[in-house]
């Protein structure tokens, strides 16, 4: 008897609905995991492609009520490579860079498609000298160190996922990484969970 009870009482106390005779125990189904976590900045990874029919590409998103210079910010995979940053602003310091402003509410969409930055040459800002991978990370780095965002992932399910599937927070702008479909400069899909 003194079993039974504390494997109801135990099942109460994880959410668990007990049926009326306490026999058979009814597991609510889990809830979505996602991946990484809730934004905090103001500057933010909003959504990863990491496969698709084009390059790879990657949504920023200036979740704020003011403008965001792009000037000092990096987009990288490895933070320990620096030929793997590209300056949002279009320029590598310690050169001046002339404002690149990002609006409130603005989406910017950049591809990581491994555009070689060759010193000298103008950078293209939305052309990344990286490819992502299907396990990979992504940040968003000041040049005072400082990481804004970022995102270690493994891309679900792995390499043979759909390629119109992408890693996109949810709701959008501020919770985890769930696969959704490709939403690029739009509101992220929402999903209710059951």
């Amino acid at each position: 008897m003194y079993v039974r009870l504390a494997a109801v009482a135990s099942a109460a106390a994880l959410g668990v609905a007990a049926t009326a005779c306490g026999d058979n125990l009814t597991v609510p189904p889990p809830a979505p995991k996602g991946q990484g976590s809730e934004a905090t900045s103001d500057l933010i990874i909003n959504e990863i492609a990491p496969r698709g029919d084009g390059p790879d590409w990657v949504e920023i998103y200036n979740r704020s009520v003011t403008p965001i210079d792009l000037c000092g910010v990096f987009l990288t995979d490895a933070v320990d490579r620096l030929d793997h940053y590209l300056p949002l602003g279009g320029v590598m310091p310690p050169a001046m860079c002339p404002p690149r402003i990002l609006a409130p509410g603005d989406r910017l969409v950049l591809f990581a498609d491994d555009t070689p930055i060759i010193g000298g040459a103008a950078i293209d800002p939305v052309h990344a000298p990286f490819e992502l991978d299907v396990a990979d990370e992504i940040h968003l780095v000041a040049t005072d160190g400082v990481v804004l965002d970022g995102l270690l992932y493994l891309y679900p399910p792995g390499p043979d996922a759909p390629a119109e599937v992408t890693l996109s927070r949810d709701p959008d702008g501020e919770g985890l990484f769930f696969p959704r479909a490709p939403t690029p400069a739009m509101v992220n899909a929402h999903e209710v969970s059951p």
